[in-house]
């Protein structure tokens, strides 16, 4: 449903990309028709950015119909492939994916992250789709490391990780030392399409996929706690028995 309206607004945007360029000769004929030139028109479009503008919206639309691609992907899942799974190595697996995450120009490696693991003994045997846990665990702690790193000054990115099992759930707590969130942040970090990031720097597509993964997918529950200053917490819930696995 909300990919035929993204379809509309990104076949006009290109449309109105092509009726702009100077290289279509009809474009020439209409500007003279309206008694102008297509140089008059190519100069008013440059100084007010309005091509830009447009681009802007091409961008911001093909980011919506990525996230809703991987929205379907993982709705599309089935129950059918889930599996007993041990936690513990599941988070395990997703750090060492982490680890390959850095960025040379920013001086940015996760690998200076200080992970301290309080995990449960024995591990919790959870029943879910392996890949999905490890890419929500993934999102969580590139996301942290990331808010770390931006800090001002520079912190030592610290993050805690917890696992326990409390009656017929397995809880999972990841809790960084970053600049934490005011609450009119938090209450919508989980929402399509909401980021704090600038233009073509995020898409709010990994924590929206993250709560639809827990929350959709898995039957589970995840929220958020955090104040400027304080860091941020973040708690899964994952019931021990789905009704199919």
């Amino acid at each position: 449903v909300i990919n035929n309206p993204l379809s509309g607004i990104l076949q006009s945007a290109q449309n109105i990309l092509r009726r702009l360029s100077p290289d279509l000769i009809r474009n020439h004929q209409v500007a003279r028709d309206c008694g102008i030139n297509m140089e008059q028109v190519i100069c008013y479009i440059e100084t007010r950015k309005i091509a830009s503008f447009v681009r802007h919206i091409q961008d911001s639309g093909q980011r919506a119909a990525h996230i809703m691609r991987n929205m379907l992907q993982f709705s599309r899942s089935s129950d059918s492939k889930m599996a007993q799974e041990d936690l513990n190595e599941l988070i395990e697996r997703s750090l060492k994916l982490a680890s390959s995450d850095y960025d040379l120009k920013k001086k940015y490696d996760f690998k200076h992250v200080n992970i301290i693991r309080n995990y449960a003994t024995p591990s919790p045997q959870v029943p879910c789709v392996a890949i999905e846990i490890e890419q929500v665990f993934l999102n969580l702690f590139k996301n942290s490391a990331h808010a770390i790193h931006e800090m001002t000054p520079l912190t030592q990115a610290e993050i805690t990780i917890c696992t326990k099992q409390q009656g017929d759930s397995a809880v999972i707590e990841i809790t960084d030392n970053g600049p934490g969130m005011e609450e009119s942040v938090s209450k919508r970090i989980f929402e399509p399409f909401f980021t704090t990031k600038g233009i073509g720097m995020g898409t709010g597509l990994g924590l929206s996929v993250t709560y639809f993964i827990i929350t959709n997918n898995h039957r589970g529950k995840i929220t958020v706690e955090s104040a400027l200053n304080q860091g941020t917490k973040i708690t899964i819930r994952l019931p021990l028995k789905q009704e199919r696995y």
